[in-house]
């Protein structure tokens, strides 16, 4: 098992409840697993900003090596596949301008009355 730090956090009353009514409900253990899970929420939210960042302004090196190397891995993988894939609608000739592509939805639109 890894290593614990024990730390004591101080929280309002309306938060200590609802960890409570999270253990009493059998959700949890104990409100050691509450706020373990809250902070794994958290982290995630953190990555999720971070690689929002990445995509439109770009990441310090502080800033990069926040995300975890599986997880920077992946997204590349992912953004590396649309790349690909948009190749291949271009090669395909599947692409159409934007003035083209609005005039056919509004085609369609009317079509379906």
């Amino acid at each position: 098992m890894a290593i614990r730090q024990t730390r004591n956090i101080s929280l309002p009353p309306h938060q200590d409840a609802f960890i409570e009514r999270l253990v009493s409900l059998g959700h949890y253990r104990t409100a050691s697993e509450v706020v373990r899970h809250g902070l794994r929420l958290l982290e995630e939210a953190e990555h999720r900003r971070l690689l929002e960042k990445w995509v439109y302004e770009g990441l310090s090196e502080e800033e990069r090596d926040r995300i975890p190397p599986a997880l920077l891995e992946r997204v590349r993988a992912h953004f590396r596949q649309l790349a690909d894939a948009a190749l291949r609608d271009v090669a395909d000739d599947r692409v159409t301008e934007g003035p083209a592509a609005m005039q056919r939805l509004r085609e369609r639109i009317e079509e379906q009355g």
